[in-house]
């Protein structure tokens, strides 16, 4: 879901109370049956069922309990054919149950129910007039809670339904759509049809939808890699002869976009069916499963809610901590699509625009600590920007796309269907690299803010100096970030040249000789990290050897095994450091004769002395096989 301009609601229904949550617990949910009329006119339930076919997953189960809205009536209950009492408490149907089924069983309960459900508060349901075309629209939107204002249901995220059919009935003119392929259209009287929907993939409970409106259907198919057949893209659009002129271009769009996200993420996963488009009266649009809710059509938008159908859908967030894994994946997909189908500044613009987004405040995490908060679920600077921001890290981090792109793919075969955790897709991360990517999530994940850089540099002689220093902007919680960083060196006479450090210090100095003429440098041009950077100065005594401070080292050259011999200044500390800063050995030398082991490989190496009073200098040495 792309943020709404209604967002922030105040009232939240929110979790589940611990009495209820238990019960829902009791049982697997495995298919919704949603029978239901409405109008494109008001919110208000007719006369609606819907049958829910369930697995007992506990001992046993005394009572099966549903949740749903406290404005509406429920006219009576049906377990397995049979009438059965029930009670209201808050916002739950619970339903006593004698005798008690046993662990694996399954059972079919029918909830008869109708009435108006909330208007105002915490809502799933609305009913709208188009304030730009003038069309009167009832649709759904039920993300985080609120898929009880408007139906029976068990809002745990993890209890996928295995399969769902929205049956509508509505009035005559009217075309309602839904989840899965419509397989029928249905003439009851001279007032009203019904509209059966019927979608065979698994499904959470917020991402069941419908709308109801004066549409048209502008449908067509599209071609997509890896699939044995064209995808249907089936878009309802308001029947105002201006609208689908307006829109059609945006709205064709969404066969290339399916190509390349099929190319990029697997094919599109819901592909037996279709995808598609209805629309209502809301600014911005929600990825309900194969028919996504749209107010308008933009490109970033289109792109964004169709790349939820892989992150969010296929695989939904296991909690509302991890909606990055939803939002994140699918506000970077926005750039992914700009960078294979617009140009190479649009995305530049959509990169930079989010990145300053982000570092404008350094409070907040990407994990959501407040899941009793929609508003903070769906902050667009967190959840959102610096959720796109994550991945686009770990896709510099890899520095090998075709490696990206496949632990993507990995993630999605691997939760595909099911439900994901942050930890889960750091668990994909370590398998493919065999590295850890703990330090990672600890800062960027978990931690606030970014890192602010500082730098001074020179040029002499051809040969380049750099000191990179680095804080958290917020210390508090991260006081230093580990993280490549790239510094362009912008060169007299020669193309500018890209650099790759790893900051693992807060100040660090890395030696480049042979560069050329340097006329200034760039710290992270290409906006790969979340960063500030705060000055950048030459300083032309860097670099510079005073006499008074050299010191001999041999041999020059020296062979791996042999010892390296340095007759100091003075007893101080050495360094070994390659020539990107890091240190490979560190230790005192008490006394002005130090000699090494060398136990490194052939290249070439820095020794750093540093003495009393802060003295420092530096020589160079050679490692030869």
């Amino acid at each position: 879901m792309r943020k709404l301009l209604w967002l922030g609601i105040a009232w939240l229904w929110a979790q589940q109370d611990p009495a209820t949550r238990a019960l829902l617990l009791k049982y697997d949910a495995l298919f919704w049956w949603l029978n239901l009329q409405v109008s494109h006119t008001s919110v208000q339930l007719g006369p609606s069922w819907v049958l829910t076919r369930l697995r007992v997953t506990a001992p046993s189960l005394d009572t099966l309990a549903f949740e749903l809205h406290s404005a509406l009536t429920v006219d009576s209950v049906m377990v397995n054919g049979q009438r059965l009492s029930f009670l209201r408490r808050g916002h739950t149907v619970r339903i006593p149950l004698a005798p008690q089924p046993t662990q694996g069983t399954v059972l079919e309960a029918i909830v008869y129910y109708r009435g108006t459900p909330p208007t105002t508060g915490g809502t799933g349901i609305f009913n709208r007039q188009s304030p730009s075309w003038g069309n009167q629209v009832t649709w759904t939107l039920t993300q985080p809670f609120y898929a009880h204002t408007w139906w029976p249901c068990k809002q745990i995220l993890p209890d996928k339904a295995d399969s769902v059919w929205v049956f509508l009935t509505v009035p005559m003119g009217t075309r309602a759509g839904s989840n899965g392929v419509l397989e029928g259209i249905d003439t009851l009287s001279a007032q009203s049809v019904r509209f059966r929907w019927k979608s065979r993939y698994p499904i959470a409970y917020y991402l069941v939808a419908f709308a109801v409106a004066e549409y048209v259907d502008y449908s067509f198919y599209a071609a997509i890699p890896g699939v044995l057949q064209p995808v249907l893209v089936q878009n309802y659009i308001y029947n105002n002869p201006q609208t689908l002129p307006y829109f059609q271009d945006q709205i064709d769009t969404t066969a290339a976009l399916l190509r390349e996200f099929s190319q990029r993420y697997g094919p599109y996963p819901f592909w037996r069916e279709k995808y598609g488009h209805m629309m209502a009266p809301f600014s911005g649009g929600m990825e309900h499963q194969t028919m996504t809710t749209q107010g308008f059509f933009t490109f970033t938008l289109t792109a964004h809610e169709l790349a939820h159908q892989w992150f969010g859908d296929w695989v939904t967030c296991g909690s509302w901590q991890d909606i990055w894994l939803n939002e994140g994946f699918a506000s970077y997909s926005e750039y992914v699509a700009l960078q294979a189908l617009s140009t190479a500044a649009d995305a530049r613009n959509w990169l930079v625009s989010t990145h300053d987004n982000v570092v404008s405040d350094s409070r907040g995490s990407v994990w959501v600590a407040d899941t009793l908060n929609d508003a903070r679920i769906f902050d667009s600077r967190l959840s959102y920007d610096k959720g796109a921001y994550l991945l686009h890290m770990i896709r510099f981090r890899l520095a090998n796309d075709s490696i990206f792109w496949a632990i993507l793919r990995s993630y999605l075969t691997a939760y595909g269907g099911e439900v994901g955790w942050a930890a889960n897709l750091q668990q994909v991360l370590e398998q493919a690299t065999g590295q850890s990517w703990s330090t990672f999530f600890q800062q960027w994940y978990y931690g606030e803010g970014h890192p602010i850089f500082s730098a001074r540099w020179n040029e002499a002689g051809g040969n380049a100096w750099i000191e990179l220093s680095q804080q958290g902007s917020w210390s508090a919680s991260v006081p230093f970030f580990e993280t490549p960083v790239e510094v362009r060196l912008l060169r007299q006479g020669r193309p500018d040249t890209t650099v790759r450090f790893f900051s693992a210090q807060s100040v660090q100095i890395f030696s480049l000789p042979g560069v050329g003429t340097v006329t200034d440098i760039q710290i992270d041009p290409d906006y790969w990290i979340l960063r500030q950077v705060a000055s950048i100065t030459r300083d032309v005594t860097m670099g510079i050897e005073q006499e008074e401070h050299a010191f001999w080292v041999g041999p020059v050259p020296v062979r791996v095994g042999e010892q390296l011999t340095a007759q100091l200044p003075s007893p101080g500390r050495v360094q070994v450091q390659d020539m990107q800063g890091r240190v490979l050995w560190e230790g005192a030398a008490p006394q002005t004769t130090w000699v090494w082991q060398v136990a490194v490989p052939a290249g070439l190496y820095l020794l750093r002395w540093e003495g009393a009073g802060g003295r420092q200098h530096r020589q160079k040495f050679v490692v030869y096989p």
